[in-house]
């Protein structure tokens, strides 16, 4: 969020903008209380929101500002205020180094001077345990006196022990300025001082800051930076293949700079200290400013290049495929070593998904069988799609027809992907095509094409695994949930490699863990063979290379399984942490055949902040705190929202207070709670509930301490979607069907028999009363994508299409003359009603982009009765920095 001069953050004032960056903006401000000048940098959503990442980056900060000394920029603290989090800097005056150099190289006598301070600022850090990792012209300030600061050491961290698990080289700290853009902008720039592991996505250590020293004293002394391209890939060519031309630098600066700039780290210098020696000893004729650039190597050969790197990753990748097919599962063969590196999101994009566990936030993703493509889903609030990714290349492509695609999954043969969109199955060729559609899948999460060409997948969010060949058609049931394991769905499946046998994760609850934990099973085609519970985890797994792969809270881990037992061996062990999912078990990793793990960095769920927006889309104001929120429902006064919110230990109901901002829990039952509806007087919200392994319709008086009443139980999943203006009648859905979901009718007085609303072999969801009662309007995929209709209230019959290229979760105004819904890409649209005589719509009206996921059942929005403002579960837009990482190989590091 930029700030405009004369904000407020606490005490300090905001002045002017003076920066930007991965790391957020940078203001000049004034300190009220100190009354001196200071740097605020206002850091991005992805750190403030994220709990876990704030703590370490505070943690990190705190060690930074015990670096005192005269030649590193001092951090002063961090500030919380009105929901932004900022890192409070020494202001330094005067030109950064990028700039100097844009007016020419610097004679060695000017320059000499300034490396030795760039390099005493290191030493401090490296004594401390802190690397930079982001050292460049851009982060280094000279004062008009001579003095230097070494500025943003936002990316340095703790150092690791060499060999460790390669830390992301996301959220760059780059400041940009005229000098340092060029038309590939800061991440060109940042490349261009990366050390060789760094640019690899190794692990690294205080010997990346040496390399990006020699990197910089080679760009002062000459003016030309020492790795130069016209794109990243170039830059990174350079680095990783080209060596600077040193020959007009005398023997002690051209020894300091191949030291510096060894490719191998091993063979670097090791402690900066050395390097300041060298600079000490060095003198004002060691270098020809002029001799060396018109040595240098301007014009790079980028195809050769780009061939260069294209054929090492195959090559690597080949190498790997033929090692690991000489192996059976279990055993251990001497190996090549793992490669690992990492893959950006698309330009302008950033990686998530429309569906997801509920939140849309883990990265969805899946590497072909033979480990050399791809496809991933990303995108923007405005809407996602699947992209796909050869390992073998630098640029990703967005599938054609895969708009609002989400969980793919790949064919035996890599020519072709599975995925769902619009409440169906569909399939695409990756070489081009329109998608065919297989069948219907109202919220799939989850599929896996075996070599028989069977497609298992998980159609909806209740009940268990369908079959369907992959030319299409009527889908057959596989698995039955256990009531008494208390099951409510079954997800992620992933054939095994004889196409018969396969594992699944047993969901117990509706979205968060319940007081029965869920597991990853085994099963198989065959009916007569017996299902085997393998371990207790909130996870999706997979399998390669003999071994399971799961997850543990946020850590990958990997287990030795037999086959043919069909048993796990030994110890868990982890491979990666911080690994991206959601709770509904879905884990952003994939892994092929032959050893190629892909696997994204991600929290386990992603903030979410409710929002006002007017007509236009305008941000009004927010309500409450930022957290994970799952439905929402607008209390008849406007005066509360009641929310279903998952805390450390279940999903229950909540109460907030709007006015006051006080958050209330009303249910507290260990089973999960959600979709919260208001009865028409709002003394009493009605919800779905979880009790013993069973999921109920329940309401509860929203201020007493009696316990909540059962109003509907069986072997379904029972969602309450509203509640009828005279308060006779609940509407809700019920998906006791593996692949369809059927609408019904709870009155509240007489014998209290539900009766249908909507009952067919689709998906109907979503129902709600017309202000008169006279109406309702739902979802349904029965033209093949979810549309709103309206039809009569009770007797049915006479359905009306009121949407046009799709649409979910129809909200009435209160004065029932206009209809509001969500498009499939989240826009918030808007009909006019005219219900004086027969029921009739008009043109729907796109009124804003919600940002909201569209995929599943959750309430995402409510409307106040004059229609002007709208009450959102906004997801703030991820930052997408966090790249995914590739390791290739990746037994090989198990097996030393």
């Amino acid at each position: 969020m930029a700030l405009t001069p004369g904000a407020r953050l606490g005490v300090y004032e905001v002045i002017a903008q003076i920066g930007e960056g991965g790391m957020g903006q940078v203001y000049r401000a004034r300190d009220t209380k100190l009354n001196r000048d200071v740097a605020l940098k206002i850091l991005p959503d992805a750190f403030a929101s994220d709990g876990e990442r704030l703590t370490r980056f505070t943690r990190e900060a705190q060690a930074l500002a015990a670096l005192n000394h005269p030649n590193i920029a001092a951090i002063y603290g961090l500030e919380e205020s009105g929901g932004m989090t900022a890192l409070v800097m020494e202001l330094v005056e005067g030109d950064d180094l990028s700039q100097r150099i844009a007016r020419g190289a610097i004679p060695l006598d000017e320059a000499l001077p300034i490396a030795k301070q760039i390099a005493e600022a290191l030493e401090a850090a490296h004594e401390q345990g802190i690397i930079h990792r982001d050292l460049k012209p851009a982060n280094i300030k000279v004062r008009a006196d001579g003095m230097v600061k070494v500025l943003d050491f936002g990316l340095a961290k703790a150092m690791e022990p060499i060999g460790a698990m390669a830390a992301s080289n996301s959220m760059s700290p780059t400041i940009t300025t005229p000098a340092m853009m060029t038309s590939a902008g800061m991440i060109l720039g940042t490349a261009a001082y990366m050390s060789p592991e760094q640019a690899r996505g190794k692990s690294v250590d205080k010997r990346a800051d040496i390399w990006a020293f020699g990197a910089v004293l080679f760009e002062m002394l000459t003016g030309t930076r020492a790795f130069v391209g016209d794109d990243v890939s170039d830059v990174l060519a350079s680095v990783l293949a080209r060596e600077p031309d040193l020959t007009a630098a005398s023997p002690r600066v051209r020894l300091l700079l191949t030291r510096c700039l060894e490719k191998d780290s091993r063979k670097r210098l090791r402690d900066i200290g050395d390097a300041m020696s060298l600079v000490q000893g060095a003198d004002t004729s060691d270098l020809s400013a002029e001799g060396a650039a018109a040595r240098i190597e301007t014009a790079p050969l980028r195809s050769n290049r780009v061939a260069w790197l294209v054929a090492a990753v195959a090559t690597i990748a080949l190498i790997a495929t033929a090692l690991v097919a000489l192996r059976r599962a279990g055993e251990v063969t001497p190996t090549a070593s793992p490669v690992q590196f990492t893959i950006a999101p698309p330009d302008n994009t950033s990686f998530g998904g429309p569906a997801g566990g509920g939140t849309g936030y883990a990265t969805q993703l899946a590497v072909s069988p033979d480990g050399r493509n791809i496809v991933l889903v990303a995108g923007t609030q405005a809407g996602y799609q699947i992209w796909l990714r050869p390992v073998a290349t630098l640029a990703a492509r967005p599938i054609p027809g895969t708009e609002g695609g989400a969980f793919p999954f790949w064919s035996p043969d890599g020519r072709s992907i599975g995925f769902f969109a619009a409440g169906k199955l569909k399939k695409v060729q990756i070489a081009g095509g329109p998608p065919t559609v297989l069948c219907d899948a109202p919220a799939g999460r989850g599929g896996s094409w075996s070599r028989d060409d069977v497609i298992l997948f998980t159609p909806s969010t209740a009940g268990g695994l369908v079959r369907v060949t992959s030319a299409g058609g009527v889908p057959t049931v596989v698995t039955t949930l256990d009531p008494a394991t208390g099951e409510t769905n079954h997800r992620w499946p992933y054939f095994l490699p004889d196409g018969q046998h396969f594992i699944y994760t047993a969901v117990t609850g509706t979205c968060c863990p319940a007081t029965k934990p869920s597991r990853i099973s085994i099963a198989s085609l065959d009916p007569a063979d017996p299902t085997i519970s393998l371990l207790q985890a909130e996870s999706s797994a997979s399998y390669a290379s003999g071994h399971l792969l799961f997850a543990r809270d946020e850590t990958l881990m990997a287990q030795l399984f037999d086959l043919d037992a069909r048993q796990l061996k030994g110890d868990a062990f982890p491979l990666a942490e911080h690994v991206s999912r959601e709770s509904g078990r879905y884990v952003g990793a994939s892994v092929s055949e032959n050893g190629t793990l892909v696997y994204a960095h991600g929290a386990a769920e992603a903030a979410s902040q409710l929002t006002w927006f007017d007509r236009t889309g305008r941000a009004l104001a927010t309500v409450g705190e930022a957290v994970p929120y799952f439905s929402l429902a607008l209390s008849p006064d406007e005066r509360r929202v009641a929310i279903a919110l998952r805390t450390s230990d279940n999903l229950d109901i909540w109460i907030t207070d709007i006015a006051r901002n006080i958050r209330s829990r009303l249910t507290v039952d260990p089973g999960t709670d959600t979709m919260p509806v208001w009865s028409p007087d709002g003394t009493r919200i009605a919800f779905g509930g979880q009790r013993s392994g069973k999921i109920s319709l329940r309401q509860k008086l929203i201020d007493a301490t009696a316990p909540d009443e059962l109003l509907l139980e069986g072997s379904g999943d029972f969602t309450p979607t509203d509640w009828s203006a005279d308060g006779r009648f609940i509407a809700y859905a019920d998906r006791s069907s593996a692949i369809s979901s059927d609408l019904w009718a709870l009155p509240l007085f007489g014998d209290r028999k539900p009766f249908p609303l909507a009952q067919t072999e689709f998906a109907e969801s979503s129902a709600v009363f017309s202000p008169d009662g006279r109406s309702i309007a739902y979802s349904s995929t029965e033209g093949g994508q979810p549309n709103v209709y309206v039809q009569p209230f009770p007797a049915g019959g006479g359905r009306y299409q009121v949407s046009r290229d799709g649409g979910s979760r129809p909200v009435w105004r209160a004065n029932g003359k206009e209809l509001f819904y969500l498009g499939l890409d989240g826009t918030m649209m808007a009909v006019p009603i005219d219900a004086t005589g027969p029921f009739d719509a008009g043109v729907p009206q796109a009124l804003f982009p919600t940002g909201a996921p569209t995929l599943n059942v959750n309430q995402v929005y409510a409307v106040k009765k004059d229609g002007q403002r709208f009450l959102v579960n906004a997801r703030p837009q991820q930052s997408g920095a966090s790249p995914l990482t590739v390791v290739v190989n990746w037994t090989a590091a198990i097996q030393k």
